[in-house]
């Protein structure tokens, strides 16, 4: 992957500021095990040393986002030290109400499946970069776009909560990238 140069307004760079800050957390549509292995084929590919165990989703994560499956942690020790978290996302209480008087099981769990949640921890400063890098070998090994979420219920009407997570992704693809 060769450098990008990125030219982003103060305004852009203010927004990422203010939405990623030192942690990355958002919104991904496809599976967990989708986004799993296109993580796990980045790290092998750039040569990061990393370890992955399971993690149960807190309560919170299983009440608000639905997510009845365990989390998994991915430990990044080289040449960064960070953490991703995927967890499995249905829907929300009310959508899950919802859907549960509306429609069949089989119906419900293909209506709310293909989204997880990302959570990148402590971002560190002097190699983010390295970390765009990986994030966008996730991105181009995934089979759709990370944040086309339109289709599930949680999102119809979430037009600004999309459009947030669209612009939580392209995050790393406007950074300047380096070989990792």
């Amino acid at each position: 992957m060769t450098a990008v140069s990125s030219s982003r307004t103060p305004a852009g760079r203010l927004v990422d500021t203010l939405l990623v800050g030192d942690r990355w957390r958002t919104f991904c549509g496809c599976s967990q095990t989708a986004f799993l292995e296109a993580l796990t084929a980045a790290l092998e590919e750039y040569d990061f040393a990393f370890d992955v165990d399971e993690q149960p989703p807190s309560g919170t994560e299983r009440v608000l986002y639905g997510s009845d499956g365990d989390g998994t942690r991915v430990t990044i020790t080289e040449p960064l030290e960070t953490e991703l978290t995927v967890v499995p996302v249905t829907a929300d209480p009310i959508a899950r109400a919802a859907l549960s008087l509306a429609t069949r099981a089989d119906g419900r769990e293909r209506a709310t499946a293909n989204v997880c949640l990302v959570d990148v921890s402590s971002i560190p400063d002097e190699r983010k970069d390295e970390l765009a890098t990986l994030m966008q070998g996730v991105m181009d090994r995934l089979e759709c776009e990370p944040w086309d979420l339109a289709d599930h219920p949680r999102f119809k009407l979430a037009v600004l909560q999309r459009y947030k997570i669209r612009r939580k992704w392209r995050y790393w693809s406007r950074r300047d990238r380096s070989v990792a």
